[in-house]
């Protein structure tokens, strides 16, 4: 399972800026076009899974079971099959599931100030403004796995946006993905895709001061691990 930081609980997957244009500073910025950057957690829980010729897989979503195996993953134990139970094909490896298709779950949050020092008045509130923004990527996803270092994909859904003096949004986005494992585990995911509507904020203590995310083009990485690529395939 690709398992991530799950908010608090589970430390799997990190969302990381990755730079963008020189004066960006992360794909945040590259998605929003303000100052303030975003990171946070989240996890892939796999709704579907198909071998080549198209059946169904059991087993592929392991609900954390093998969590605990987290600094011995070799003690991991896997059962994937297909087909019906006269005709049952049990899997020897991840790599034997083709298609997977995923509900994505991530935590984000802000970090550092709304806004820009320098176009600030010294003694300005807005000057030391960091309160946090809150969002949710909440999507579904299809991955085609072309071999054991890379999988292709793509989604869509929806990721709202909220916080204290912001107008709370709900952005439509879809996205390109690209998943290149290294090692035997982990992995760097590349989305790549747009982010409709616009997001508005306000400053701290009056509504002059506003800042505005308007729909955007957007870079993300991801880095995390999947226990399922490790470990005991029971037959």
């Amino acid at each position: 399972m690709k398992n991530s930081v799950f908010l608090l609980m589970v430390c799997v997957c990190i969302l990381t800026p990755a730079a963008a244009r020189a004066d960006d500073g992360g794909f945040w910025d590259m998605l929003w076009h303000w100052d303030l950057k975003f990171s946070g957690y989240g996890t892939d829980f796999h709704v579907l899974c198909l071998d080549e010729s198209g059946q169904r897989v059991s087993g592929c979503e392991e609900w954390f079971k093998n969590l605990k195996y987290l600094f011995h993953p070799r003690e991991s134990v896997h059962t994937f099959t297909s087909g019906s139970a006269a005709t049952a094909r049990v899997f020897n490896s991840l790599t034997e599931i083709r298609h997977e298709f995923d509900f994505r779950f991530s935590y984000l949050h802000s970090y550092g100030k709304r806004f820009d020092d320098e176009s600030l008045a010294a003694g300005d509130p807005n000057k030391d403004d960091d309160r946090r923004i809150h969002a949710l990527r909440l999507m579904g996803v299809y991955y085609y796995r072309v071999n054991n270092r890379l999988d292709v994909g793509g989604g869509g859904g929806s990721i709202p946006v909220f916080g204290e003096d912001v107008t709370t949004v709900w952005r439509p986005i879809g996205t390109l993905s690209q998943v290149v494992w290294v090692g035997s585990m982990f992995y760097i995911r590349f989305d790549e895709g747009y982010v409709g509507r616009t997001v508005t904020g306000f400053g701290r203590d009056h509504k002059t001061l506003v800042f505005t995310a308007p729909p955007e083009k957007n870079l993300m990485a991801t880095v995390g691990f999947d226990l399922r690529k490790v470990g005991i395939f029971r037959r």
